[in-house]
């Protein structure tokens, strides 16, 4: 089954919101529909989107909030802004800021598709984990505990901040045990709906409920005697918490519908950026899993904390981004470089070097084509006044040619007077 592109839709009203869900689900995306700028943000961290539809104005924030927060980790996913009448100011802003698009309020949905598909054509599958060999003596340990680690079938835990390349480690991990030829399959724990969990980790039987046409293996079934990689763990439900510890005691593991159960006799490696110990404590994750999962454990730094790998990996980056231009970094970008903060650690610089080769107009990288958020607070404000014509030019120009230049009915669907309509158009 082919996997449908993730549309991350940011609206906080509730209609409009809705309707759009709806229209992106029978155009066969998959979307994901947050109300805030912070929703959005946790929306992000947990998926890859392919597009993201963000309105200017929200309850926490607004569009340009969220797109400078969202900069360690969007990489090359187009963001288009949607915009009312007063805002376009904004929007404009956005675009000259590195943004991809924007809409005006009212939209025609169907446009608005064809945006997504238009933007989406060619695009390649979301880039995997940074395969880099960094430098520094924190890695070169922690390297060296894998491949000790990496025979035995223990289950592991992996902890770290979001980006530092926890699933390259669990790859390294399996790469380097005897079972390396076995499958190694990665979930994302946060991102499977709670009503399909049993059913994604432990397969079904056909006709084992509503929907279930033909049987599925599931997660355990598809690792067989390789490595399965929970990211996340820490957003495990509790009934599949569980479960788990079950499959970690003695191995077995039943499929929903199944009469009998079946032996998993593969590695379990899991991930996670929350603090297991304290989410123990509060009693939101079991004693028991935690002390099963955590018999290994293995700790990766910051990129903050390793300094000295931040240009040697940000060249390894920019090469493997492809492309013939840029080809390099201007030594104000290095600066800019060492002097960040890096809360998205490597997949931030990766996003951030993707998206800055993909936008550069020069063959070296500036401060600015890596931190486009700088932009925003150096731009020229454009002019308002001139904006707003733009806007009612295009907007009176879309419902003249739905309505096949009837300018009564055109105004009737712009929801003004046939006067202010003639008159708008006569300024533009």
């Amino acid at each position: 089954m082919t996997e449908r592109p993730v549309i991350l839709v940011v609206e906080d009203d509730l209609v409009l919101g809705g309707a759009i869900e709806q229209r992106l689900k029978l155009e066969g995306f998959e979307p994901v529909w947050a109300r805030d700028v912070r929703s959005a943000l946790v929306a992000m961290r947990r998926r890859s989107p392919a597009f993201i539809l963000c309105d200017i104005r929200l309850p926490d924030g607004s569009g340009e909030d969220c797109y400078r927060q969202a900069q360690s980790f969007l990489g090359t996913t187009p963001i288009m802004f949607v915009t009312a009448f007063g805002e376009v100011e904004q929007a404009v802003r956005l675009v000259k800021a590195g943004a991809d698009d924007y809409l005006t309020k009212p939209y025609d949905v169907d446009e608005l598709v064809a945006r997504i598909r238009d933007r989406l054509r060619g695009r390649g599958a979301v880039a995997g984990p940074v395969e880099v060999e960094p430098p520094s003596d924190a890695m070169a340990v922690l390297a060296r505990q894998l491949q000790r680690a990496a025979g035995s079938r223990l289950p592991v835990l992996i902890v770290g901040e979001t980006g530092v390349g926890k699933e390259v480690a669990a790859r390294r991990l399996h790469e380097e045990s005897p079972w390396s030829e076995e499958p190694f399959v990665a979930v994302n724990c946060g991102a499977i709906p709670k009503e399909l969990l049993e059913s994604q980790f432990f397969g079904h039987q056909r006709g084992a409920f509503t929907g279930a046409a033909q049987t599925h293996i599931g997660h355990f079934g598809e690792a067989r005697g390789g490595t399965l990689f929970l990211d996340e763990i820490g957003e495990l439900d509790a009934r599949l918490q569980t479960a788990l510890l079950r499959v970690l005691q003695d191995g077995r593991f039943r499929a929903v519908g199944a009469a009998q159960d079946s032996a998993f006799r593969g590695r379990i490696v899991a991930a996670t950026n929350a603090d297991l110990d304290a989410m123990r404590r509060d009693g939101r994750f079991r004693d028991d899993l935690y002390f099963r999962l955590s018999v290994l454990s293995f700790a990766i730094p910051p990129l903050r904390e390793r300094v000295d790998e931040i240009l040697p990996l940000a060249l390894r980056l920019l090469e493997q981004a492809g492309g013939s231009t840029p080809g390099g970094f201007t030594d104000e970008a290095r600066l800019a470089m060492l002097g960040h903060d890096w809360p998205g650690n490597i997949r931030e610089l990766r996003n951030r070097i993707e998206r800055a080769r993909l936008m550069a107009e020069q063959d070296l990288l500036g401060p600015a084509d890596l931190f486009p958020e700088m932009r925003l607070s150096e731009l020229p404000r454009p002019n308002l006044a001139r904006a707003r014509l733009d806007a009612d030019a295009d907007q009176i120009a879309k419902a003249l040619a739905q309505t096949n230049g009837n300018l009564g009915e055109a105004a009737k669907l712009l929801g003004i007077s046939r006067t202010t309509l003639w008159k708008r158009r006569s300024a533009s």
